[in-house]
């Protein structure tokens, strides 16, 4: 088997700002397939280029199972719900994917694009009465996003700040103690345990209550699957979301010029939200595999058993897919790329997360045509992915 000359310690050193890191070019063109050290101490593979990168993520041979049960490589020393859909292979995978994707799919997400619009309206309308500067963070990227999950899921918007707390916890590789974060996971499924038996009780018009009504061919979400499910939407349905509406912004705002394209031509926002996806670093570290056998990526042979991290924030700026790839063109046709996955795990919401920021975007277009970055933001350091903790703005 193949030998790197040095073990890299992963994620590389925090940089602010989301622009592109050399580091992953320099692997993308002399060792593409690397091993690393973990958060956890345990090793991986580092697969940097976008066709290995696809592979691992739609190949059966990496599995996500092995990489989140039982006693295998962790990318983390706390582990995930091993009941999530995030952690499940097909055929388990492929049955929870059918029982969530309904209640979660393009469809709806559409349907919700109104009120989404809306809601932006109404946090620009409270911000513009904030004295300058104001930070975006605290007021627009991260009520806009927790608010829309918290009336998804049926969760009272009083809540927010302890889901907001708890995501904190959910992403945190290095920025909190693991008995915090064992903790918050402890008092966050309590929580959501508590609210999955309220919602059985009195179902209401909210999508916990859908999913606890999901039928497949006669079976039901367990009570874990549910509980585990309502943490994805946290993580991922917020959390997520939240960072990359955040990282968006500033990315927007680093170079105005940017922004006055999307202030003088609205229509090109639902093409430039896929740019920014594309190009925007924001993922230092996730999608972990783990081999179910023998395989071989870019030379290099990797023995069953062994952890592959898929990094999906390099292969978006392969040169061998996307022209130009560090350029940031707001003007080019949306790109295809693997901000959402790729395969099986393919992100459920992403027609949601994509509307989310269609509307943000629109809203702040509109009603902010003279925004400007008033200072440097601070930066999130410890978390699964890179994004601005506060964004000072001024209009």
């Amino acid at each position: 088997m193949n030998q790197p000359e040095q073990l890299r310690e992963f994620p590389f050193p925090h940089r602010d700002g989301l622009d592109p890191l050399p580091e992953f070019a320099e692997l993308r063109h002399s060792a593409p397939v690397v091993r690393v050290r973990m958060p956890s101490g345990d090793t991986a593979w580092l697969v940097t280029r976008h066709a290995d990168v696809r592979r691992v993520l739609a190949d059966p041979c990496f599995s996500r199972a092995r990489a989140t049960r039982g006693s295998g490589p962790r990318y983390a020393r706390t582990t995930t719900l091993p009941d999530s859909i995030l952690a499940a292979d097909p055929p388990d995978h492929s049955r929870l994917r059918r029982l969530v994707a309904p209640a979660l799919g393009g469809r709806r997400a559409e349907t919700m694009r109104g009120a989404i619009a809306l809601l932006a309206d109404e946090l620009l309308t409270d911000l513009e009465r904030r004295p300058m500067p104001a930070d975006a963070v605290a007021g627009f990227t991260r009520p806009l996003p927790l608010t829309v999950i918290c009336d998804l899921l049926g969760t009272p918007r009083v809540d927010g700040d302890r889901l907001d707390a708890w995501n904190d916890a959910l992403r945190s590789l290095t920025a909190m103690p693991d008995a915090e974060v064992t903790a918050a996971v402890d008092d966050m499924t309590g929580y959501l345990a508590r609210l999955v038996a309220a919602k059985r009780a009195h179902p209401g018009d909210d999508l916990l209550s859908a999913l606890i009504a999901a039928r497949d061919a006669g079976d039901r979400l367990s009570q874990d699957e549910l509980i585990s499910f309502c943490v994805v939407l946290l993580a991922g349905g917020y959390g997520t979301t939240a960072d990359r509406l955040a990282g968006l912004i500033h990315l927007l705002l680093d170079q105005p010029d940017r922004y006055d394209l999307l202030v003088r031509e609205p229509r090109r926002i639902p093409d430039a939200v896929e740019e920014l996806l594309r190009y925007a670093q924001v993922t230092v570290g996730a999608n972990l595999r783990v081999t179910t056998g023998t395989v071989t990526l870019s030379g290099v042979e990797i023995a069953e058993g062994e952890a592959v991290i898929a990094l999906t924030s390099s292969a978006n700026h392969d040169e061998d897919v996307h022209p130009a790839p560090d350029l940031l063109d707001l003007t080019r046709a949306a790109p295809a790329h693997l901000a959402f996955g790729h395969g099986a795990h393919f992100c459920v919401g992403a027609q949601l997360a994509r509307v989310q920021l269609q509307e943000a975007l629109a809203a702040l277009a509109r009603r902010l045509p003279t925004l400007r970055a008033a200072g440097s933001p601070e930066w999130r350091r410890g978390q699964i992915t890179r994004s601005p903790r506060t964004l000072p703005v001024r209009w």
